[in-house]
């Protein structure tokens, strides 16, 4: 359960229909050219690698501005896929969705352990010198792969090898951002999760918050400003409000929200005054909280908990199926063998009775 994936359950009409109500869409007259079109249809994992490329941008080209920054999403994902891989009994790993792709367990976890130390290895590099090159671009996408196993537990299929045309779109994507939209006098939050209110949804993290400017970042080909974006930045607000910003409860710096539209360079912003006033946040945040702690919002967590099990169980249940028709056709071959052993053992023995008859 995140901030997300509240947002968006449709047993939350209720919750959407509230922002809206309370907080009309604002005009939106942004004007830009496709700068950047998608070259493969890999939309969720070029967007989340290219949020750790624009990040680890941000902090080599600002290096006299404090930044503070958490934790990467991947370490913990990283850290939880080895524990794992380390404590299951299994000697196979099917990945994907449909758990199409087998590895071995150990070759599985020579993979990422490799790509994993790599990582930040090259990450290091680059923000000591700046250059960008493939194999850093290749980093970020096993980051994002990483993220997918940490917010969906999904492991991909792909963690081995990368697809060339993403790399030539993230390159694409981060030559388009000017830094001038990223100056910050202060500091830089990096990834920032929100205290109490991040544990309220079960988790959830940004983008960015610049100074007092909280950004989220859209690596989509349409500029437009889509009521879910709105919903999306003017939440992780109200939960900064509950919580504050990282482990600081009484760091509540955001003042501004903004929506960066990757594929087009360019930044949207929006002052918070023009939603409401401190009091009108305050009223809706304790809404907000008294809606979550309901019996009703509980019920709706209880019954997202339920759906995650049973994907679960349908994925283990899969693999399960899976292992039955490969041991299935595993003896069905081995009986094979022993029938067209026998019969060659039979035919030997006729034959050696041929030749003493003779």
């Amino acid at each position: 359960m995140s901030l997300t994936s509240i947002l968006s359950d449709k047993k939350n009409q209720e919750l959407r229909d509230k922002f809206k109500t309370e907080f009309l869409t604002p005009s939106f007259n942004l004007k830009a050219k496709l700068k950047a079109p998608p070259l493969t249809t890999n939309y969720a994992i070029v967007g989340t690698a290219f949020d750790y490329l624009l990040r680890f941008y941000l902090e080599c080209h600002n290096k006299d501005t404090f930044i503070q920054k958490d934790f990467w999403v991947a370490d913990g994902s990283f850290e939880k896929l080895c524990l794992y891989l380390n404590s299951t009994t299994k000697q196979e790993l099917s990945t994907g969705f449909r758990g199409d792709k087998v590895f071995k367990k150990q070759d599985f976890l020579e993979i990422i352990t490799n790509q994993y130390k790599d990582t930040k290895i090259n990450y290091n590099n680059y923000i000591e010198n700046g250059a960008i090159t493939d194999e850093l671009i290749c980093n970020t996408i096993f980051l994002a792969k990483l993220d997918g196993f940490y917010r969906a537990g999904l492991i991909d299929e792909n963690f081995d090898n990368y697809n060339h045309e993403d790399i030539k779109d993230l390159k694409s994507l981060i030559s388009l951002v000017d830094n001038k939209n990223f100056q910050a006098k202060e500091k830089y939050y990096l990834n920032p999760t929100f205290g109490a209110g991040s544990s309220l949804v079960h988790g959830a993290d940004a983008d960015l918050i610049i100074d007092n400017t909280l950004i989220d970042i859209k690596v989509t080909k349409n500029l437009k400003l889509d009521r879910n974006y709105i919903n999306q930045v003017l939440g992780y607000y109200i939960l900064s409000l509950i919580g504050g910003v990282n482990s600081n409860p009484d760091d509540k710096p955001i003042e501004n929200i903004g929506i960066y539209f990757a594929r087009h360079g360019e930044l949207f912003t929006i002052p918070l005054v023009q939603f409401g006033d401190k009091q009108k946040f305050e009223i809706f945040k304790e809404w907000f909280i008294s809606y979550l702690s309901s019996p009703r919002g509980k019920l709706l967590d209880m019954a997202l908990r339920k759906e995650e099990t049973q994907q679960e169980d349908r994925k283990t249940k899969s693999e399960a199926k899976k292992k039955t028709q490969t041991k299935k056709t595993s003896t069905e071959s081995k009986k094979t063998k022993t029938v067209t052993k026998s019969k060659s053992a039979i035919a030997k023995k006729e034959d050696n009775n041929e030749k003493e008859s003779k």
